[in-house]
């Protein structure tokens, strides 16, 4: 897939649809949430201080898919990831409403998983990185695989979600380079499918715009786990609905790389549990976001200092791609260094003015 042959119109109409359903619908919801009761109240490990609207996910799928929906052409791995996904929706946004046990949201992720694999939506093959040429077949193992990746991204976000605009922010930052990579890599997959996942990939940040809108400190609603699990699997499917046929780099690396922040947050989190001999799926107060605060961090410098982290994390994934275009590649490089430089003196600032 070359630049010079991609019609841009789906993606610009997609967006903007999009925002516009987002920033229309979301009031909406929060209205109809306070109104049923339908909200976040203060305490425990939460750190706002009002009750706010917990069901954010329903606007940012709704408007996601008016805004897909009418530049989606039909394509089996496009109706299975459409479906797949509305089913993990529909279980989050389930138990935002009535608190689901932890098992049944597992055991509704792994039958998405399935309905995936029943319209060919998994990682069949991967390169060969001992001779560094050619294919492994999966066979089975592209099922456990395909599974562990959907199901550990689809969780990350939810657990990311514990400060104003953090999950959205990180999420589009994500979704972003997922689509700018996308554009420069050559693909062998069908233009049909790989611009279906396009413009999935466009409505989504347009939608979660629109959300964040709403989400910044101080919150006036929250997505919820409806959004949080929706977005982790959509975000998860897409990239292996999208990923170049015969690499693992795509479907995994790159957005294992690209959501470095939050996987790398789970990963410590497990680690933390497993030595202090409590259960890993048991809450605390340890996540990144709580330690920046504990530093004294306020939910603002908080939210904006982990996308800068968020966004050094996506140019790695951008030079790790290999995207053939020198000047793609220069200009990250020397972005990546700016930003982490950034960021250094961004934390020590902030830590240090915290306690004087």
């Amino acid at each position: 897939m070359e630049l010079n042959n991609i019609d841009y119109l789906p993606f610009i109409g997609a967006f903007l649809i999009s925002i516009v359903s987002g920033l229309l619908l979301i009031p909406l919801v929060r209205k109809a949430a306070n109104k049923l009761g339908l909200v976040d109240r203060p305490g425990g490990r939460k750190i706002h201080s009002t009750p706010t609207p917990r069901i954010g996910g329903l606007a940012i799928y709704l408007a996601s898919l008016l805004g897909s929906l009418p530049f989606l052409s039909q394509n089996k791995a496009t109706i299975g990831l459409l479906a797949a996904s509305t089913f993990v929706f529909i279980i989050g946004l389930i138990d935002d409403l009535v608190d689901v046990n932890a098992k049944v949201k597992l055991a509704g992720q792994i039958v998405a998983c399935f309905i995936l694999f029943a319209f060919g939506v998994k990682i069949t093959v991967v390169t060969d990185f001992i001779s560094g040429e050619g294919q492994i077949a999966l066979g089975l193992l592209a099922y456990p695989l395909t599974m562990l990746w959907i199901i550990g991204l689809t969780n990350t976000i939810n657990l990311i979600d514990g400060v104003d605009g953090l999950a959205g922010g990180i999420v589009l930052i994500a979704l972003f380079t997922l689509f700018l990579v996308r554009l420069l890599t050559p693909h062998v997959h069908a233009l049909e499918q790989i611009m279906n996942v396009l413009v999935i990939s466009v409505s989504l940040m347009g939608a979660i715009i629109a959300f964040l809108k709403y989400n910044l400190h101080p919150a006036k609603i929250f997505m919820g786990d409806s959004g949080a699990y929706f977005l982790g699997f959509v975000i998860a499917a897409l990239s292996v609905a999208g990923g170049a046929k015969g690499s693992i780099l795509f479907p995994l690396i790159i957005p294992l790389i690209a959501f470095g922040l939050p996987v790398a947050d789970v990963i410590f989190a497990i680690l933390r549990r497993f030595f202090k001999r409590v259960p890993i799926f048991q809450a605390d107060k340890e996540h990144v976001h709580h330690q920046l605060m504990k530093r004294g961090f306020n939910s603002k410098q908080t939210t904006t200092f982990l996308w800068m982290v968020s966004f050094c994390f996506s140019l790695v994934a951008i030079l790790a791609a290999d995207i053939p275009h020198r000047g793609v590649q220069h200009f990250t490089a020397i972005l990546l260094t700016v930003m982490v430089c950034i960021c250094i003196f961004t934390y020590f600032k902030i830590s240090n003015d915290s306690k004087n």
